[in-house]
């Protein structure tokens, strides 16, 4: 299986970058976060960055073998989360199965992702919210190209429709929070 962590946002409402934020309480950098818990499940993790951050990813996550650091590619650049699923899934020539998660989930538990890791075509739900960018499915590159070239740029269709992933239903907790604006300070659950 193969980690994706989306970490290529622009953090407008957050105010600076979340991937390479660190939350007060937390051992480290988002980004750091779920790539350390990515990598108890995955064979590779894939960090879908930007031009302004992936430097300083690099310099977080250090040389890792089983961590790549990589960005959009045109032409599906600059199109949130399933440009970073385009440009993960063109690292593969066939096939895989992708975990992946965003960075600004920093309380997810490490079991939670266990879970999800052993439910092929699934994704985080709760009473509250639909989390598609907690998600396990399996797809190929020439599949998310053929899906893009229709102009469909919503993760929710594309999780749900194009991979057929249905939803793992969790009571809605703080492990769940995501980090849209400063100030989130939440008991940090392993």
């Amino acid at each position: 299986m193969i980690g994706i962590v989306y970490a290529g946002g622009n953090s407008k409402r957050f105010g600076q970058d979340k991937a390479t934020y660190q939350v007060l309480g937390l051992p480290a950098s988002n980004v750091q976060l779920a790539v350390t818990k990515l990598k108890l499940f995955c064979s590779q993790v894939l960090v879908c960055a930007n031009s302004h951050n992936q430097s300083q990813i690099k310099q977080l996550l250090g040389n890792d073998a089983l961590v790549k650091v990589i960005c959009d590619v045109h032409p599906f650049d600059h199109h949130g989360p399933l440009s970073a699923i385009f440009a993960a899934t063109a690292q593969f020539s066939n096939s895989q199965d992708y975990l992946s998660v965003a960075v600004d989930y920093p309380y997810i538990k490490r079991t939670t992702l266990d879970c999800l890791a052993h439910a092929p075509q699934s994704y985080i739900a709760t009473s509250k919210h639909n989390h598609y960018s907690l998600a396990h499915f399996r797809i190929t590159n020439y599949q998310v190209k053929q899906w893009l070239k229709n102009d469909n740029w919503r993760l929710r269709t594309f999780i749900t429709d194009k991979c057929g992933c249905q939803p793992l239903i969790y009571e809605s907790t703080n492990e769940f929070s995501n980090l849209n604006y400063q100030g989130v300070n939440q008991q940090y659950e392993k």
